[in-house]
């Protein structure tokens, strides 16, 4: 082979490791809008950028926000934000002029997107496969009013919304009535925190005797949706969808002496869990 072919070769096997790379890079990340000065538009803080007070540049994550989402200080951390109980006293995203407020990931997000949210009337958050509220919409979460008992601050309750997902998202549109909807923390990508708690219906039990073991599944922001495998001494009884948040099973098969119980929680979107227990048979 020619030394030209050969570079020829070189830089084709190049290029197609460099698009397929960026192909499948996914932004992965926190967006707490901590770096941001008061009533600074977000820009390209979040795309390796500025702000537009000039702060930054900020993390590299591939988003890009409208031009209308801002951040802003709550007026007891020394800025002029009606709000307080945001999660770590952090700035929050909110808009003052259109009626949405859409941020893009040019890489694409898997797994899943949560935050905490407050408002004052009813509001929403959209996921769409494509940029800037485009395609095929992949999930929807109306955001109601959640405040009440604030006193100095309107906004004092947030409450923390997510959705799994199945496919890749491209970006997200908030929607509520001008400067009365605040998004706090975001989870980008990540996974939505899942707990489980797993209990036996007797123990101690009889050998011979039924007994159901029941795993009870909660996620922030979400209802659980997936399946939960359980083991007896570590062999696999059942998998067992998660309805409603709960999954069960009776085995009549358990031994005198104690056994291992095992449950463990899968679901596309959510933090895979393991819970054990002792079950004693008489």
């Amino acid at each position: 082979m020619s030394c030209s072919r050969i570079r020829l070769v070189a830089v084709f096997l190049f290029l197609s490791a460099l698009f397929t790379s960026r192909s499948q890079a996914q932004t992965k990340g926190v967006v707490n809008f901590g770096r941001l000065k008061n009533l600074e538009f977000v820009n390209q803080f979040y795309d390796g950028g500025t702000g537009s007070l000039g702060s930054g540049p900020g993390p590299n994550y591939g988003l890009q926000f409208t031009a209308n989402a801002q951040a802003i200080i709550s007026a007891s951390k020394g800025g002029s934000g009606n709000f307080i109980g945001n999660p770590g006293g952090l700035p929050v995203m909110f808009f003052q002029t259109g009626n949405t407020a859409t941020i893009t990931a040019m890489n694409g997000v898997q797994t899943a997107i949560w935050f905490y949210y407050s408002a004052l009337q009813t509001g929403s958050a959209t996921i769409y496969s494509g940029p800037n509220g485009t395609g095929t919409i992949l999930g929807s979460l109306t955001l109601p009013p959640n405040n009440s008992g604030c006193n100095t601050y309107k906004l004092c309750v947030w409450t923390a919304v997510g959705l799994p997902l199945s496919a890749p998202a491209g970006s997200i549109t908030f929607a509520d009535v001008p400067d009365y909807l605040a998004i706090g923390t975001m989870h980008i990508g990540i996974a939505l925190p899942t707990t489980m708690v797993l209990a036996s219906s007797q123990n101690p039990s009889v050998e011979g005797a039924p007994v159901t073991f029941t795993a009870t599944v909660t996620a922030i922001g979400a209802a659980p949706a997936g399946s939960v495998t359980f083991k007896v001494a570590n062999q696999v009884v059942g998998v067992v969808p998660v309805s409603a948040g709960v999954a069960s099973i009776t085995v009549s098969s358990l031994k005198k002496g104690s056994s291992n119980i095992a449950a463990k929680f899968e679901g596309t979107g959510f933090a895979t869990v393991h819970k054990n227990l002792t079950q004693v048979v008489n």
